[in-house]
């Protein structure tokens, strides 16, 4: 149960969901002590989920695994609120230069400052929203340190063993960064018409039309008024008749158009990136936190299952 204890709360900037560009509405599902969980922050874990599932399992087969996988993450939510609100009850100090290291940790897996900010965009986040999340993580890391971390003993021997001996878990998959123009079908578009204007949209790229352009005039898909961005994905991430087609075009290609039951799809892929194991020192609090969660984790949930006979949990 609690495999991923505190994870949940590193999600700030991995978890990578550049997809979820719709809008939620963050109701709140549960009361946990003082702490809330919204149905934005289930779906949203939920939703990387739900694209590999789709893709083994169908009917009632999928609806129970991922019923299943929901119950799991709720689970994993609560377990956090009953850690960080403790953390906040003991008023765990965290200082601003351990939140300010954990930022330019962030921000040096970016190429430039620029792409930081856009990773943060594309992910409905601010700076702010980051600092905050990065300050709770720590609260709950300091916790769990003074309940239990003295007990587990980590050298970076051990550290640099775990890589090298699971090197292959820290690998980032590739991803293609896209743009993407939708044309749907409505009740004023038809849809022969609306084929006909990505037929006109289509050609006009063609004939070297500003694809970001055409987007925020024409696109009824995620990023429009950005030009269609959609960011950085990697395979499971989209259709499957989508992905496709787009992981064989090249940079800078724009694709064919691609009908699917949310309408006509024109793609230009703007960058490529090669699958590519991470360095050591992209990873090393990871593969620490790992090693941690690992050892400590009976600890833990001994722990935690005291913090739940007295917690007030509440579904809405």
């Amino acid at each position: 149960m609690l495999k991923k204890i505190v994870c949940l709360l590193i999600l700030a900037l991995s978890a990578s969901l550049p997809l979820l560009h719709a809008e939620v509405v963050d109701k709140i599902a549960i009361v946990v002590n003082n702490e809330v969980v919204t149905d934005g922050e289930i779906d949203r874990l939920l939703a990387p989920i739900y694209e590999q599932y789709r893709t083994l399992y169908k009917g009632t087969d999928l609806i129970k695994k991922l019923e299943e996988a929901r119950q799991r993450i709720i689970m994993q939510l609560i377990e956090d609120r009953l850690i960080l609100g403790e953390a906040r009850r003991r008023n765990v100090e965290v200082n601003e230069k351990e939140i300010e290291s954990r930022i330019e940790e962030a921000r040096r897996r970016f190429a430039s400052r620029s792409d930081f900010e856009k990773a943060l965009w594309e992910q409905r986040l601010t700076v702010k929203d980051l600092r905050a999340r990065y300050k709770d993580q720590l609260m709950t890391k300091k916790l769990i340190d003074e309940k239990v971390g003295m007990k587990v003993t980590i050298t970076p021997v051990d550290i640099a063993n775990y890589y090298k001996e699971h090197v292959n878990e820290f690998r980032q998959p590739p991803e293609i960064r896209l743009r993407n123009i939708l044309i749907k079908p409505k009740d004023d578009l038809p849809p022969y018409k609306a084929l006909g204007l990505a037929r006109e949209i289509s050609r006009r790229l063609r004939e070297g039309g500003d694809f970001a352009g055409l987007a925020k005039v024409y696109s009824d898909g995620p990023g429009a008024e950005e030009g269609g961005m959609m960011g950085y994905v990697k395979k499971g991430d989209l259709l499957p008749e989508i992905e496709k087609v787009v992981f064989n075009l090249k940079e800078d290609q724009v694709s064919d158009i691609i009908q699917t039951s949310l309408g006509y799809h024109i793609f230009k892929v703007e960058e490529k990136r090669a699958e590519r194991s991470l360095e050591f020192s992209e990873v090393r609090r990871e593969v620490e936190d790992k090693i941690f969660r690992e050892r400590a984790k009976d600890k833990i949930e001994g722990w935690v299952s005291n913090l739940k006979k007295n917690a007030y949990i509440a579904f809405k």
